[in-house]
């Protein structure tokens, strides 16, 4: 446990909190991929993501009166939570939505645009320039995305590029306000407000769109089921993340998703990976990894 603080330089960093980051992780990673599963039996991305929105909703209300935490939500948290509430209604549909148009394994990347997002708004947000070898590695980063769309952009279907990476924008978002907002605001309560509002967003677009429909074979039950609960389950612990340990080495630790899903996707859907989207891979997660090593730095040496 101290070699661990020694390497994040972070006094706030607790075993809790990294816990929670990884649960987080592999619970998302393997849902992502399960998507595909769901979206092959029949289903649609907008029929999962409102399953998946009501689920947390019963299961945190549930959850929340088990445990005696109110819902009650405090009168300065509500318009951050109608906020976070339209912008985590995107994620929860695109994050898993994006595999029914492209490879499992760049939708599940595309979404990781969020870390290097993050750093950039707090940054802008704390109006100082980031140092050089952040801004190389955000750099790196964007072009790793380059690189995976830039051979197969003409083969890939623009729907799934696009709600993969407006997505990840959205988590961007949505982490820096959860941290910097509702701080106090227990994450349970946190999940139960916004998945009430993503319900509202999304059942209105699925009906509107004619997009509610069921899976109609086994396969498709077994993967929409595991969405909605993976999802379900694995959320919580991202916000206990990020209260514990904070937006930026929680991002860090969640690099570990897209590991969790192009694994999946490989021994389920026997899935390859191209050499250009490999490097890009590379690239993304690497450039991720800098980024976040020099705040965690910065973070060791103010605290000396």
């Amino acid at each position: 446990m101290e070699y661990f603080k020694n390497i994040t330089g972070l006094e706030k960093y607790n075993l809790s909190g990294v816990f929670s980051a990884l649960v987080c992780s592999l619970g998302l990673g393997l849902a992502v991929a399960l998507g595909r599963l769901a979206f092959d039996g029949g289903t649609t991305p907008l029929s999962v993501a409102f399953f998946r929105s009501l689920l947390s909703v019963v299961a945190m209300g549930t959850i929340c009166i088990c445990m005696g935490v109110s819902l009650r939500l405090p009168r300065s948290a509500l318009i951050s939570m109608l906020f976070l509430g339209c912008l985590f209604s995107h994620m929860a549909f695109g994050n898993v939505g994006s595999t029914k148009y492209i490879p499992i394994s760049l939708a599940a990347l595309l979404f990781f645009i969020y870390p290097p997002v993050v750093a950039i708004l707090n940054h802008l947000i704390a109006r100082k320039w980031p140092s050089l070898i952040k801004t190389i590695s955000i750099t790196v980063a964007f072009f790793g995305l380059a690189v995976m769309l830039g051979v197969d952009l003409n083969k890939l279907d623009l729907r799934g590029v696009v709600i993969g990476i407006t997505a990840g924008i959205a988590c961007a978002v949505n982490i820096i306000w959860v941290a910097r907002k509702v701080p106090r605001v227990h994450p349970f309560i946190i999940v139960f407000y916004q998945s009430a509002i993503a319900s509202l967003i999304i059942g209105v677009l699925a009906w509107y769109l004619d997009e509610l429909r069921l899976p109609d074979e086994i396969g498709g039950w077994l993967g929409f089921l595991l969405v909605g609960v993976l999802q379900t389950a694995s959320i919580p612990f991202f916000y206990f993340a990020i209260q514990r340990i904070g937006s930026e080495p929680t991002a860090m630790i969640n690099n570990s998703q897209p590991v969790a899903s192009i694994i999946a996707a490989i021994l389920i859907f026997n899935e390859g990976i191209t050499l250009d989207r490999f490097l890009g891979a590379i690239m993304v997660i690497g450039g991720i990894l800098v980024t976040q090593w020099d705040d965690l730095k910065n973070a060791q040496n103010k605290s000396r």
